[in-house]
């Protein structure tokens, strides 16, 4: 008899939402913008910090020899260059798809105005909010998001999606602050802040490389197969999705395509305590 779960955590990036949002929406958006941006931000205080933390970053990337690094100019410069400077660091920064935190947190800072004006909304999966619905007020479960993109990203997309605001469904919410997505120690972590067993909490994911670190910390899992998102080990793309794949310990790890067989294959426990 499988352990029951009691405690859920969900990926962002194909798994409650298509990879194509981030990829042709919000990604697209910070590059469309940028220059504008910084020019309508530029005396604010938090435009000020996010572009100062930018600049160490780009100090330290230059001092370590990362190849490719562009610098930031000092605040001294005059600000046209400054600007210019920072448009060229983040387009190469998000050229090279970088994921580290003064880049992701000049990304929230843009996406929150655009969300907030309405010219973004953050975007679901249909099966995502009955789903929720189910696991918080049905069964009592606690939901729990953990995404490479930060916090303040994560809440904004769900604060402002398209089918309102979501957050209410969510008990709290990781980013790589607590540790890369790929190592179990990352999972340990998870468990041991929300005070969790690792064998009760349930993680789906589309990154296979994620599945196995929580197998490896204990954690129940699922693969989220959506549209568009990348062919499983050993089965070529344009092939269907199978019931399961082996995967690191387990020789049996659950395809997920919907939400909904997750409540097929998958015993959920009563509430958290």
């Amino acid at each position: 008899m499988p352990t029951p779960y009691t405690t859920v955590v969900l990926d962002i990036e194909g798994t409650t939402t298509p990879i194509t949002f981030v990829h042709d929406v919000l990604f697209p958006h910070v590059l469309a913008r940028l220059d504008a941006f910084l020019i309508e931000s530029w005396a604010d205080d938090e435009c000020y910090e996010k572009v100062d933390a930018l600049r160490i970053q780009a100090e330290k990337d230059v001092a370590e020899n990362v190849p490719g690094a562009v610098p930031v100019l000092p605040a001294t410069a005059p600000a046209d260059d400054v600007r210019r400077s920072v448009v060229a660091n983040v387009r190469w920064q998000m050229g090279i798809d970088r994921k580290i935190g003064p880049l992701k947190a000049l990304q929230g800072y843009m996406w929150r105005s655009a969300y907030e004006s309405g010219e973004i909304k953050g975007v679901v999966y249909d099966d995502v909010v009955p789903a929720l619905e189910r696991w918080t007020s049905s069964l009592g479960l606690d939901v729990y998001i953990y995404s490479s993109g930060s916090v303040e990203a994560q809440k904004l997309l769900f604060g402002w999606s398209e089918k309102g605001n979501l957050l209410k469904y969510f008990k709290g919410h990781f980013d790589t602050a607590i540790g890369l997505k790929v190592e179990p120690v990352s999972y340990t972590r998870i468990a041991q802040e929300i005070g969790r067993e690792p064998a009760s909490i349930l993680f789906l994911s589309d990154n296979v490389k994620e599945i196995d670190a929580a197998l490896l910390a204990g954690y129940q899992a699922a693969i989220a197969f959506r549209p568009g998102n990348a062919p499983l080990p050993g089965h070529p793309a344009g092939s269907a999705a199978p019931l399961t794949i082996p995967l690191g310990p387990a020789e049996d790890v659950q395809v997920v395509e919907t939400f909904d067989q997750v409540f097929e294959r998958f015993v959920a426990g009563g509430a958290a305590p």
